[in-house]
């Protein structure tokens, strides 16, 4: 009985490395899945971020040009002295008030420059201001007063003076304001560069201004 027992054969025994290899692999095939998954929400987070810069970019955060307006133009000064013997002769002294406004549209602040008023008669420099430099804060407006003063004398040397005063009772002056400034959003710069250009008809029996056209004109 004893023989018997030992001629029989051992039963094989169980592979356990083959069983941890496979737990070793499906491991890996996990780790795997998770770190694809990470990487393709990752992508698309990145993805999104960029289309809402870029919409940004293009809309709320996109540099618009300031809106330059003349609100009004007015005579605070006009003395007068007409005479007639022995030939007509006008000396005039004058003084204006340039009233404007600056519309910031962005969500920065708009830097202003040194401004430049001119004021023309008959295409010839009679006065010229300069206006401080300034700030426009983030979507507001800055209101901008500007006073002018009139030289005679090179009034007095115009030939058509007299008759603008004496025979029409009327002058056409021009003024001429450059406003310079830049801006910044993000990393974006820009430089702008308003000119405004107005037509006045002066009133001389009213001492007031009869009619004003404006022109603004943008210059990047």
């Amino acid at each position: 009985m004893a023989e018997t027992d030992q001629a029989r054969p051992l039963a094989p025994a169980r592979d356990h490395s083959t069983s941890d290899d496979e737990e070793a692999l499906q491991s890996k095939q996990r780790r795997r899945r998770r770190i694809k998954v990470c990487g393709c929400v990752t992508a698309g987070f990145l993805l999104l971020l960029v289309i809402v810069i870029v919409i940004l970019a293009f809309t709320v955060f996109k540099v618009k040009d300031p809106k330059v307006t003349t609100n009004n133009i007015t005579l605070t000064n006009l003395d007068l002295i007409i005479n007639q013997f022995p030939t007509p002769q006008v000396k005039l002294n004058m003084s204006m008030l340039v009233d404007m406004s600056i519309k910031n549209p962005n969500v920065a602040s708009f830097k202003l420059g040194n401004t430049t008023t001119t004021v023309y008669y008959h295409d010839v420099a009679v006065a010229e201001a300069r206006t401080p430099p300034g700030i426009a804060k983030a979507r507001r407006t800055f209101g901008m007063n500007v006073t002018v003063d009139v030289m005679a004398d090179r009034l007095a040397s115009s030939q058509d003076l007299v008759a603008d005063v004496v025979r029409k009772g009327e002058m056409t002056m021009n003024t001429y304001s450059i406003i310079p400034g830049r801006v910044k959003v993000l990393f974006v710069k820009k430089h702008v560069e308003v000119r405004m250009n107005c037509t006045v008809i002066v009133n001389i029996s009213s001492r007031g201004i009869q009619d004003m056209i404006c022109q603004r004109k943008v210059k990047l």
